[in-house]
């Protein structure tokens, strides 16, 4: 398969050298330079992803060893699962694995920045997530066969039922690896409020605030300050502020689609690194104006001193999704 990529690549540097030399007016190194650019893109969008393991924060001891390939098969499972997902035509199903899998992104986050926790997300790593990618694998071969029997849809309403329920497990055990973290917050506030009170201040809630709450904000307590962090907690489960990527990774990649921008972005060859075919083809089909140099080189700049973190989200962690 990686030969096959790397002939198509070179038919089409060949083929882009031929066509352009003969439609446009630019030197022989010009469309040398956008004929071998364009093979480049069609390589770097169809080569294999390799299987980068992650890295985790541990020492060389056997134990670490152990969690570190708990973690990986945790990853795989999850990446399997996201790459099912395209197979999956039910639209109400589809929508529940995708909720699914931003609370497992998390939970991987948490336990790549917490590695040490590991072991008490064994249930999730080995049942959860091995539960839900094998049941995606039978749904979609019962789906495949195109039955409309009884016995057929049965099962798929009772994976669909099934998959919510686990989906409120991954949720529960989620809160269970940052059950220690809830409980420091839980005594801190404790601490706080029991300040405030020997300070002469009140933590409830008065009526006058009652009323303001109900006339504008967009929200309710409906319990002590105390209480409100936990439950807060809980709601943003799915909203972690954790980053989920290999850093040098993301430089690695950061660097080349900026190289690609500076140096060939006339003909779209950083859109087709980054995935985006679409907008590749459209820079390519119009590299003859000049402008498409203009904005590749600015991209590229823009790209270098992009933030990793914001250069992820904004392209690798989309294009990762899809």
């Amino acid at each position: 398969m990686f030969s096959f990529i790397i002939f198509l690549a070179i038919i089409t540097t060949i083929l882009a050298f031929i066509g352009f030399d003969m439609i446009t007016h630019f030197s022989g190194l010009v469309n040398f330079i956008g004929a071998v650019a364009l093979g480049v893109g069609v390589f770097l969008t169809f080569k294999p992803n390799k299987k980068k393991q992650i890295s985790l924060d541990l020492d060389d001891s056997e134990n670490s060893k152990l969690l570190q390939e708990s973690y990986q098969k945790a990853l795989e499972d999850y990446n399997y699962i996201k790459g099912s997902l395209k197979y999956i035509k039910d639209s109400e199903l589809k929508m529940q694995l995708q909720e699914m899998q931003k609370v497992s992104s998390n939970i991987l986050r948490y336990l790549q920045k917490h590695p040490e926790k590991i072991s008490l997300a064994r249930r999730f790593i080995d049942y959860y997530q091995d539960t839900v990618a094998g049941l995606i694998e039978k749904y979609v071969e019962i789906e495949n066969t195109q039955l409309n029997t009884e016995n057929v849809n049965d099962i798929k309403e009772r994976t669909k039922s099934t998959l919510f329920g686990l989906s409120n497990a991954y949720t529960e055990q989620f809160e269970k690896l940052i059950n220690d973290q809830l409980m420091d917050m839980d005594a801190e506030l404790k601490v706080m409020e029991n300040t405030i009170k020997a300070d002469g201040f009140d933590v409830k809630k008065h009526d006058d605030y009652d009323k303001e709450v109900n006339s504008g904000f967009s929200y309710r307590r409906k319990n002590n300050m105390c209480n409100r962090p936990m439950k807060k907690m809980r709601w943003k489960l799915k909203n972690l502020p954790e980053k989920f990527f290999d850093s040098d990774e993301v430089l690695r990649k950061k660097l080349i689609a900026g190289g690609l921008g500076i140096l060939f972005g006339g003909f779209g060859a950083h859109k087709f690194y980054l995935g985006k075919t679409f907008m590749g083809i459209f820079y390519l089909l119009f590299s003859w104006t000049g402008i498409p140099f203009i904005a590749g080189f600015i991209e590229g700049i823009r790209y270098l001193f992009m933030d990793k973190d914001d250069f992820y989200h904004k392209f690798l962690d989309n294009m990762n999704r899809g």
